[in-house]
């Protein structure tokens, strides 16, 4: 993590800020723990990570797929690479039609559920990219980005975090978006709260996942899938209803050949 990072960061709990220990002057943190001022609880920084999270906080389907994702980070990126061909497109093609949406201004991208990394290639190359955050709730997720971030020599801080509680403080990013995910969540409602929240004024937000169809589809060929939910999965509706009625330019549609439905809208410039 860039030490330049924690300026962005406060407790997920309380809002308040985080000091860092052993008070270090590295511009890059590999070890440590941040410690919030008002509330005491300090968070582990483990390889560059900080964990905002442990899995005994983790419930319902929070749970369920954070564990199904740490299994699932093994063959994702393979996986999603022929979806994509059954689907008629490529990966390439598929994950810049949704980037080429979002108006990231030259500033900073927070990627909500970024998991493997998958969209990194493509977005890190889109004009007006410039810093670049990820969270998940999977920590074999973010073992695979972190790696791959490694490898590439990539300038992309990733937390280990819950969506319904982001550790950043308000008006931080100046592009935020979520592919795949929100389907499940416990909290939806507070999960887009939260994006709006850290998002600044202006903001357009991208909000992707799979549609009725597409579900149907994942339970036919993903492992441990439909089994994750023991016959109780609800059906699936895009969330649009959720979007406060304060936001601007709101707007559904479908991606992918109809597999997954797309949310985009806009925070206005007086919030």
């Amino acid at each position: 993590m860039k030490r330049t990072s924690l300026d962005l960061l406060i407790c997920p709990t309380c809002h308040g800020p985080l000091s860092l220990l052993p008070a270090l002057t590295n511009q890059l943190i590999d070890v440590g723990s941040l410690s919030c001022v008002t509330c005491q609880v300090e968070f582990p920084i483990r390889h560059g990570i900080p964990q905002f999270i442990e899995e005994t906080e983790l419930e319902g389907l929070d749970k369920t797929f954070a564990h199904l994702y740490d299994w699932f980070s093994l063959i994702y990126t393979a996986f999603s690479k022929v979806g994509f061909r059954l689907l008629g497109t490529t990966d390439a093609k598929a994950r810049t039609e949704v980037l080429n949406r979002l108006e990231p201004k030259g500033g900073k991208v927070l990627e909500v559920s970024i998991g493997s990394g998958v969209n990194l290639p493509y977005l890190l190359t889109m004009p007006g990219v410039g810093e670049v955050f990820g969270l998940d709730i999977s920590r074999g997720q973010l073992k695979r980005c972190g790696s791959l971030i490694h490898r590439r020599g990539w300038p992309v801080d990733l937390f280990l975090a819950n969506a319904d509680d982001l550790p950043f403080t308000d008006c931080s990013f100046d592009s935020v978006f979520h592919i795949g995910g929100i389907n499940f969540f416990s909290n939806q409602q507070k999960a887009i709260n939260e994006m709006i929240r850290v998002a600044k004024p202006g903001t357009k937000f991208i909000i992707c996942d799979e549609n009725e169809s597409g579900a149907q589809w994942y339970e036919k060929f993903l492992p441990g899938f439909k089994a994750a939910f023991q016959g109780q999965r609800r059906e699936i509706i895009a969330p649009i209803d959720l979007v406060p009625a304060s936001m601007l330019d709101v707007k559904l549609g479908n991606i992918w050949n109809n597999f997954m439905y797309c949310i985009e809208f806009r925070k206005p410039n007086n919030l």
